[in-house]
C-alpha cells in the first residue's frame, strides 16, 4: 500500500511540477522571442548574444540558443564559437523546423538527470514568415528533488503508521481470536453435520452478534432440515405411487425430450409399442427403438416437428400377420419459460374395442333386417305382381296381336327392377371388405367432378369447388367414397330441374375432413332429414331408398359421419366428417 501511494504522489507530483516547469520555460521563451525580434530582423547577433547570457542567470536555466532565420546560431549563452554555425543535431533540427511551440525531455551525454528543451518560433506580427528560433533548456534537478523528498515523508510516515497498526491489530486479534476460535470449531462442526449444539459468547461487540445469529442460523438450519426430510420422504412415496399408477395401468405412457430422447415409459407402452421390457428404452433416442417404416414413429417425428399440433390419431401397426391398432395422442409439457419440454405420448389399444365395434356394426345390420323386411315386401311386390300378372295372361293372349311385344317389353323391365334392388340390398347387408390405402380426397373430388361434367352441363347447372390448399392424404377405400361423392352429386343434380349451383368445399376441423356436397333445389323438411338415411325411405318417384343408406354404410365403415340439413325450397346440404388418423 505505501509503494503504490509513494508511486501514485510519485505521479502526480511529477506531472505538476513539470507542467509548472514547462509553463515557466515557454513563458521564458516566450519573453525572448518577443524580446529579440528587432534584433533578429536587423541581424544584431552581439544583442541577441548579450541577450541569452543574461538569461542563463536564472539558475533553473541551462542555456540559451537563439537562432536566425537561415537556422545559424545568432546567440548561444556563454558559447560565442559557435555563433554564426548551423547545429545538426536531431534536437536543434526539430527546434529549426518547428513552427509551433515545442518541448521536449531528454537526458544530456554528459548527465544523468534529465533537462527539458523549449523551442519557440519568432514571429513578426501579422506575418507568416518566421524570423527565428528561441531554445531554452530547463533543468529538472529541483523536480526530482522535490519527487525523492516526498517518497522519504511518506516512507517515515508510512512506517510509524503501520508499526502503530500493527500493535493495534496484536491487541485487537488476541481481544477475537479467542471467541472467534470458539465460533470457527462450532462452523466446522456444523460442516460436518453436526447442527445440534450450543454455545455462549460475551464479548460486547460485533463477535457476540456474530455468534447469536450463527446460533440462530444453526437452529433455522436444523428445523429446514428436518422439513426437508420430511418432504423426501412424502416424495418417495408420491413417486412410489407414480410409479405404480404408470405399471399398473392399461394405456400407455411413453415421454420424450425436445430431442427425441426417451425419459420415461412403462410397461404398457413396452407391451403395446412391442418393446421388449429387457430393451434399454430409456435415455435412447425414440426413433431408434422402431423401424423406418413405423407409422408411430412417423407419428413420433411429426409431433417432435410440430410440438404444437396436439392431434389424436388412429395407427395400424403390424407385427407379423397381426395388425394391432392404437389410439395415439400427443400432450406437451413446458418448461417454466413456457417453452416446450418435453411430449408425454398417450397410447391406448383398440384393437379390441375396434373389432366390437364392427361386430355391433354387424350384428345392427342384421337387426336392421327386419327393418328391410317390410320395405323388401313393399318394394318387390309391384314387379311380381306384374310379372305374376303377364304370366298369367300368357297363355290366354299369347295370340293376340300386341301381347308379346307388352310382354317382353314390360316383364324384363320389371326383373331389372328386382335385380338392382337385391344388388343395392346385397351391399347394404354384406360385411365390409374394404381396401385402405392412402387417397388424395381434393383428387377423388375432381375426378368425380370430370364425371359428371357432362351431365352438369347437360342439365344447366354450374359446379363450383372449394378446396382447401392444404388437405392431408388420409385412409380410404377409394372406389367406396367415388360411390358416395357421385351418389351424392346426383341426389343433387336430380334435385335441380331446371339447372342451379352445385357447391363443393373441403377442409379441415380439429383433425377433422370436412367435406360439403350443397345444392340450390327443391329441398326438403326436417321431419324427412331425420329419416333421410333409412333403408328405402325416398322422396323420388322411381329410387328405392336405399342409395343414401348405402352411402351412411359407407362413411360410418370409414370412422366418419354424415348430415344432411335443408329446408323446403331453399336446397339442401349433405355434410361428411372423416378422420385425419390412419384406418
Amino acid at each position: 500500500m505505501l509503494g503504490t501511494l509513494a508511486a501514485v504522489l510519485a505521479v502526480l507530483q511529477t506531472r505538476t511540477i513539470r507542467g509548472r516547469i514547462e509553463k515557466q520555460g515557454l513563458a521564458i521563451a516566450k519573453n525572448l522571442a518577443a524580446i529579440s525580434i528587432d534584433h533578429l530582423v536587423t541581424y544584431n547577433y552581439v544583442a541577441l548574444e548579450k541577450l541569452a547570457n543574461q538569461a542563463v542567470n536564472n539558475p533553473e536555466i541551462i542555456y540559451v540558443i537563439v537562432h536566425d532565420k537561415e537556422g545559424k546560431v545568432a546567440g548561444y549563452s556563454r558559447r560565442p564559437d559557435l555563433q554564426n554555425r548551423y547545429m545538426t543535431d536531431d534536437i536543434s533540427r526539430n527546434a529549426i523546423a518547428a513552427t509551433v511551440p515545442l518541448i521536449n525531455v531528454r537526458v544530456p551525454e554528459s548527465g544523468t538527470t534529465p533537462v527539458m528543451d523549449v523551442a519557440v518560433p519568432v514571429y513578426i506580427s501579422n506575418a507568416q514568415d518566421r524570423w527565428g528560433t528561441i531554445r531554452v533548456c530547463l533543468s529538472l534537478d529541483l523536480m526530482y528533488q522535490q519527487i525523492r523528498q516526498t517518497l522519504w515523508s511518506i516512507l517515515i510516515v508510512g512506517s510509524v503508521a503501520l508499526a502503530i497498526g500493527i500493535l493495534i491489530s496484536n491487541w485487537a486479534a488476541q481481544r477475537v481470536t479467542r471467541p472467534l476460535g470458539t465460533l470457527v470449531n462450532a462452523t466446522v462442526e456444523a460442516a460436518q453435520g453436526n447442527l445440534d449444539q450450543k454455545f455462549s459468547i460475551r464479548t460486547r461487540d460485533e463477535v457476540e452478534i456474530l455468534a447469536d445469529n450463527f446460533s440462530v442460523m444453526i437452529q433455522e438450519i436444523l428445523a429446514h432440515k428436518r422439513q426437508l426430510e420430511n418432504q423426501i420422504k412424502e416424495i418417495k412415496q408420491l413417486q412410489q405411487y407414480a410409479e405404480k399408477i404408470l405399471a399398473t395401468m392399461t394405456d400407455g405412457l411413453l415421454a420424450v425430450d425436445m430431442k427425441g430422447i426417451v425419459t420415461a415409459v412403462n410397461p404398457a407402452a413396452h407391451a403395446i409399442l412391442s418393446i421388449p421390457l429387457d430393451h434399454a428404452a430409456k435415455d435412447r433416442h425414440v426413433l431408434k427403438l422402431f423401424d423406418k417404416n413405423n407409422p408411430f414413429a412417423a407419428y413420433i417425428q411429426n409431433s417432435l416437428e410440430n410440438p404444437s399440433a396436439r392431434n389424436q390419431r388412429e395407427i395400424h401397426l403390424q407385427n407379423g400377420k397381426d395388425t394391432r391398432i392404437i389410439l395415439a395422442g400427443a400432450g406437451i409439457l413446458k418448461s417454466d419459460k413456457k417453452m416446450p419440454r418435453q411430449i408425454i405420448f398417450n397410447i391406448n389399444d383398440i384393437t379390441d374395442l375396434k373389432q366390437l365395434e364392427a361386430e355391433i356394426r354387424q350384428n345392427q345390420r342384421l337387426a336392421d333386417l327386419g327393418t328391410l323386411a317390410a320395405g323388401m315386401a313393399h318394394e318387390i311386390r309391384n314387379p311380381l305382381s306384374a310379372i305374376k300378372t303377364y304370366v298369367a295372361l300368357l297363355p290366354k293372349k299369347i295370340e293376340k296381336p300386341g301381347f308379346l311385344e307388352k310382354f317382353q317389353r314390360t316383364v324384363p323391365r320389371e326383373i331389372n327392377r328386382l335385380n338392382t334392388l337385391t344388388e343395392e340390398l346385397l351391399e347394404l347387408s354384406r360385411p365390409p371388405k374394404y381396401n385402405f390405402n392412402q387417397t388424395d380426397i381434393s383428387q377423388l373430388l375432381r375426378q368425380c367432378i370430370e364425371l359428371l361434367e357432362a351431365d352438369f352441363t347437360d342439365r344447366g347447372i354450374d359446379c363450383q369447388s372449394d378446396f382447401a390448399h392444404d388437405l392431408p392424404q388420409i385412409m380410404a377405400d377409394a372406389d367406396q367414397l367415388e360411390k358416395v361423392f357421385i351418389n351424392l352429386m346426383q341426389n343433387g343434380a336430380q334435385a335441380m330441374q331446371d339447372g342451379g349451383i352445385m357447391i363443393i368445399h373441403a377442409s379441415c376441423k380439429d383433425n377433422l375432413l370436412a367435406i360439403d356436397f350443397k345444392d340450390t333445389g327443391h329441398g326438403f323438411s326436417s321431419e324427412l332429414a331425420e329419416n333421410i338415411f333409412n333403408p328405402f325411405f325416398t322422396t323420388k318417384a322411381k329410387g328405392t331408398g336405399l342409395g343414401l343408406a348405402i352411402t351412411h354404410k359407407v362413411i360410418s365403415e370409414h370412422g366418419g359421419q354424415i348430415k344432411a340439413k335443408s329446408q323446403q325450397g331453399k336446397g339442401c346440404c349433405f355434410s361428411i366428417s372423416l378422420p385425419r388418423g390412419n384406418h
